[in-house]
This record gives C-alpha cells, structure tokens and sequence, in this order.
C-alpha cells in the first residue's frame, strides 16, 4: 500500500528495541490460548520482550470479561457450555463476551506503556491499522457503537452500520516504570452469526442476565467479500497474510 508507517502517526511508539511480529500456531487449550497475550504483556512488562504484535486464532470458545465471571449462576453455566462444546474461559481485558473460533483473527498489539499514551491512542491505533487492512480489499469503514452486538464498543469498526471488528484493551502496571499495554481486536472474518450470537445469549440466559443480542447488527468479511470457494481456514490464512505484511511496513519490521 506504501504508506508512511504508523509510527509516524504516534511517535511515542518509537522503542529501543525494535519491534517484532508473532504468529503463533493454533493452541488447542482455550485457557492456555487466551493466557498467551497475558503473558507477552507480563513479559514486555519486565523488560524480557520488546514491543510486538501478535496475530492468531482461538479454539472454539466464548470468552468473558472478570466482571462478567461474577453473574448469577456463572459456574453452572459455564458448565453446561462446556458440555455443548463452547469452554467458557476469562480474560482480563474490558469489554463483554466474545465468541472465538477458526473464523476469528485476532490482532493484539503490546508495548510498554509510556508518558503521554492514552486509552483513546490504543484504539486509535487499532482501528488504523484495521481500517487500511479493509482499505487493501477496497472496502471503506467506520467506526462507532452498533446497537444489539455482542461486545458493542465506540472503536468499534463497521460496515454499513454492522459490526465487523471489536476492540478491547488491558493495561498493567499501573504508574509503575515496568508498565505495559496490550490493544486487542477482533476480526470476524468467517463465522456462523446466528450460531455464535445465540451461544452467547444461551451463556447470558443461563445466568440470567437479560442482555441479548442480534447476529443481524454484525456481519463478517465472508459476507462483505466477492464470492469466494475457499474454506473458513484458506480465508482466514489469506487474511493473516495480508494483515502480517501490513504490520511489517506499519511497524517497520523486517518480514521473516
């Protein structure tokens, strides 16, 4: 696309180190799967790890807000999900329950938290780098609350007044000098709506939370794309391609 990178944009993210792009394969623990952003914000916390970003897929799950662990009847819920094949795990960022799955991709982007970063930065990053993504296929987004999605958001980013992307962050450290933050998102590149946003009601029915929410005020990729015969996998690779070779100009990494 040659644009000037995004840290043209935010100068305060000039580190160091320099920054680095991780793709990890597929872990099949959910648990695990979701801990592993966690982990890179302790460790670029601490120094161990440079600024990156991380690009990957989930197992199958739905994944909870700490607040949200704290319904009525959560544990029994979680339980009876578990049993229909949808684990419910918890996360540490803000935000409500998202369902995740091969047609998920997820964008974390972590650094070290620095004077003069703000919240609205992380989203204002995110929604950047999202938005020349959807650029790259021709489509033209937005940003803004979608009424009736599940996670709704202000940085949401969306297509004809349907969600295509949420975002969510967590920061750690506090004031502390070893602080760090982690800005995340999630593109719905393929997935069955009507399904994962009924799994979503079921989990919230459950713990009789009335909150519901319609598979109509979101869409995905798949759906704003010309036709196409590739399988959920092949789309979801083709992305992750295309986005890993943008975060590499927009970051100035060197591509592996």
């Amino acid at each position: 696309m040659n644009l000037p990178p995004v840290i043209n944009s935010f100068p305060l993210l000039r580190f160091d180190q320099p920054w680095r792009l991780l793709r990890p394969a597929l872990i099949s623990d959910p648990e695990t799967s979701i801990s592993f952003d966690q982990e890179l914000l302790a460790q670029v916390g601490r120094g161990d790890l440079g600024p990156c970003v991380c690009i990957k897929t989930e197992p199958q799950s739905l994944v909870v807000t700490r607040r949200e662990s704290r319904m009525e009847n959560f544990a029994q819920a979680r339980a009876s999900m578990a049993a229909e094949s949808w684990p419910v795990v918890i996360r540490s960022s803000g935000g409500s329950c998202v369902p995740q799955g091969k047609g998920m991709l997820n964008l974390s982007i972590i650094h070290p938290r620095v004077k003069g970063w703000r919240l609205e930065d992380g989203y204002l990053l995110l929604c950047e780098l999202l938005t020349r993504l959807l650029a790259s296929y021709g489509i033209e987004s937005g940003t803004g609350e979608v009424p009736g999605s599940f996670c709704d958001g202000r940085y949401n980013l969306q297509i004809g007044g349907k969600k295509l992307v949420g975002t969510a962050q967590r920061w750690a450290g506090g004031r502390r000098k070893q602080a760090a933050v982690l800005a995340h998102a999630c593109l719905l590149v393929d997935l069955d709506l009507p399904e994962v946003t009924e799994r979503i009601n079921q989990l919230y029915r459950l713990c009789n939370n009335p909150l519901q929410f319609k598979p109509a005020a979101c869409t995905t990729l798949r759906d704003i794309l010309p036709p196409s015969q590739l399988s959920t996998e092949a789309l979801v690779d083709s992305v992750t391609q295309r986005l890993a070779a943008l975060v590499c100009e927009a970051f100035a990494i060197s591509p592996i």
